[in-house]
This record gives structure tokens, C-alpha cells and sequence, in this order.
């Protein structure tokens, strides 16, 4: 954790990205199930940032590069090619209850982190 950074800094941010990026190459994604992928995005993915979020505030730059990479990783897997996103990403972050997926939605829990 480098707590000697200054609040908000890019840099803290990068780092976790690279990270997230790192571990999705690993992943052979096209052997993976959709449903594979959804647990995979749901416990690495998302628990990355979630770690760091309390002692850092998340930009929303990072959010957005966050959130195309869980979509990238979602529907085209590890492949280069384009593939055609098959549902909303909003409709993809509501709980299983409400026809989603169940992925998380990074902005809904900045607010519930900063509540505490």
C-alpha cells in the first residue's frame, strides 16, 4: 500500500490498473464461460480497487478505465478482435434480481465506502 502518496494521486491508480492488466493476460478467457468471466470480474477485478478505495478517493478517469476493462474483458474475453458489446453495461452492473449480472458498479460503491 503506499501510504506515502499524496490524496488523489494518479499514480496510486495506475499501479492497480497495471495490476488488473497483468492478471487478465494471464487468464485464458476463451476457455471461460460468461458466467466464469462474471466470477472472475466480481472477485479480482472489482477487489482490487475496493482494497485501495478507503484510503484513497477513486477518480473517475480511473473508474472509466476500470469499467472498460471488466466490459472488454466480459465480452471479448482476451481476444483483440471487436465484438459487439450484447447488453448495456448499466443493465450488466444490476443484481441478479433485477435482470443483470450482478458486477458491481465501482460508483455506487465509492458511496457506500465513504459512508462508514
Amino acid at each position: 500500500m503506499p501510504l506515502d502518496r499524496k490524496h488523489g494521486d494518479l499514480e496510486i491508480w495506475d499501479t492497480i490498473l497495471e495490476k488488473a492488466e497483468k492478471r487478465l493476460a494471464k487468464w485464458k478467457a476463451r476457455y471461460l464461460s460468461l458466467g466464469g468471466r462474471v466470477a472472475l470480474i466480481n472477485s479480482m477485478l472489482d477487489s482490487l480497487p475496493t482494497y485501495v478505495m478507503p484510503l484513497f478517493p477513486i477518480l473517475a478517469c480511473v473508474i472509466k478505465r476500470l469499467d472498460k476493462l471488466r466490459r472488454a474483458f466480459l465480452w471479448k474475453g482476451n481476444k483483440e478482435e471487436g465484438r459487439y458489446n450484447l447488453v448495456n453495461w448499466e443493465v450488466v452492473q444490476q443484481s441478479k434480481y433485477q435482470g443483470g449480472l450482478g458486477i458491481r458498479n465501482l460508483r455506487i460503491q465509492i458511496n457506500r465506502i465513504t459512508d462508514y
